[in-house]
Order: C-alpha cells, then sequence, then structure tokens
C-alpha cells in the first residue's frame, strides 16, 4: 500500500513538475463543419435512406501547452452546432381502393421525405501536438461529445400519378404535412455522450493568428435504433475547419 501511494506521489510530482515547467498560452476559435454520417442498416433496405449531410458552425477556447519545441498539448472546451440534412424521393405502384376497400385501379405514389436534423453539443478535446517548425503543427487525440439539445424538421409530401379507378384515368393534388420536434423528442435517439478522435493540422502566425483543420471521428454509434426486424447505426465523420487567436503570441 505504501509503495503504491509512493508511486502515485511520485507520478503526481512529475506530472506537476511537466506542467510547471510547460510554457503555456491561451485562445479562442470559431469555425464551421461540415458533417457526413456513416450509416450501418441491418437487414439492408430496398431503398436505403441519403446519407446525411450538412453544415454547422463551432467556437470555443483552448490551452497551448508547449512541453518542447516539438512536443505540446492543445486541450480545448467549445460548442458545436451541427446539422445533417437528408433528401429521399421514393415512387411505388400501389393499388386504389374504394370507401369500402375494393380494390379498383392502381396509382404511382411518390412520397418526398425531406429531414433537417440539428443538434448541439458541448465538445472537449485534447489533441497531442507536434511540431515540425515553430508555426506548423500536426495534431491527434480523443474528443468527447456531451449532447445538450436538438431540433428535427421533417417535410413529407405525397403525390399520386398515372392513378386509373374502374378503366378512369384520375388525378389528385399533392398532399404535404410538416413535423417540427424539440429538445428529447428531437434526440431521443442519440447517445449522450459521444467519444471521437481527432485529427489534423496547424499553422499560427507570430502575431497569433491561428488556422486549424481536423477532421473528427466517432468510434461509438451516434445515433442508434434498434427494432426487432430492425437495426440503424450512424457515426459521426465531421470536417472542423476554425479560425483563431493565440494571446501573448
Amino acid at each position: 500500500m505504501r509503495i503504491t501511494n509512493t508511486i502515485a506521489l511520485l507520478a503526481g510530482s512529475l506530472a506537476f513538475g511537466t506542467l510547471a515547467q510547460a510554457q503555456v498560452q491561451f485562445g479562442i476559435k470559431v469555425g464551421g463543419n461540415y458533417l457526413i454520417a456513416s450509416q450501418s442498416i441491418s437487414p439492408t433496405p430496398k431503398d436505403a435512406p441519403p446519407t446525411p449531410k450538412g453544415l454547422g458552425l463551432q467556437f470555443g477556447g483552448y490551452a497551448k501547452v508547449q512541453f518542447s519545441e516539438m512536443v505540446g498539448l492543445r486541450p480545448e472546451i467549445g460548442f458545436s452546432f451541427r446539422r445533417a440534412k437528408s433528401d429521399q424521393t421514393i415512387t411505388n405502384n400501389v393499388p386504389v381502393t374504394d370507401q369500402n376497400g375494393q380494390e379498383g385501379g392502381r396509382a404511382d405514389l411518390t412520397v418526398d421525405t425531406k429531414i433537417d436534423q440539428r443538434l448541439q453539443y458541448f465538445q472537449i478535446a485534447a489533441p497531442l501536438t507536434l511540431n515540425p517548425s515553430s508555426n506548423f503543427r500536426v495534431m491527434v487525440g480523443p474528443a468527447i461529445g456531451f449532447l445538450m439539445g436538438g431540433k428535427l424538421n421533417e417535410d413529407v409530401t405525397q403525390t399520386v400519378t398515372n392513378g386509373t379507378f374502374n378503366g378512369q384515368p384520375f388525378t389528385q393534388d399533392p398532399t404535404f404535412t410538416a413535423t417540427v420536434k424539440k429538445g428529447s423528442a428531437a434526440t431521443k435517439d442519440y447517445k449522450k455522450a459521444e467519444v471521437a478522435v481527432v485529427a489534423g493540422v496547424g499553422y499560427e502566425l507570430e502575431m497569433g493568428l491561428d488556422f486549424d483543420l481536423r477532421f473528427y471521428r466517432a468510434i461509438v454509434p451516434t445515433q442508434d435504433i434498434s427494432q426487432p426486424s430492425f437495426r440503424y447505426k450512424a457515426f459521426t465523420n465531421m470536417i472542423e475547419l476554425s479560425l483563431g487567436y493565440t494571446f501573448g503570441s
């Protein structure tokens, strides 16, 4: 027990000493992100949904911790506002029935579904930085996002064409349905915490202006829908581009 405590104390002292000797600076950043979801559907449906994707934004702060000229750490906290949009059109030839449920013809039914999913995350990252030069850096490390809320807009338009009933052609006006969900109703299938890895590059000017480009990849499902005969999983892939400023440069 004493040996364990001694080792822990020495490790803590070493870590504290390393941080104390490190050069630490702070900065703020703002930028945009582009999300592309990776989908896994089992069994594979006949009409697979399109890949959700969309533009969002982000902002936050970071610390620049240099242990040496070559190695550093860049802990960050921020808010990530993401958007995933998809548009799917499916046409099927369906039977046409009368008021008594008797089939009297057929028609082409086209269903156009537009989904606009918006999500807000509190995001923490701690990538390790390698500096080939004093201005340029390469980054890789862990990240985690905590789901804060969201909003879901779903627009469905149904159109009937090429309809016949009892040998007579007919037409029907399109019908439109709009659904809006907020809060937990819009995020019920999403994980509350999203574990990910980030990798990218950055460049900082002598005046403190900082440019950052990175790729964010979730390693656990971001969205998970499980039913007796259906399983849907989605993983976040995201490109982040930020402009920052490091104080004291």
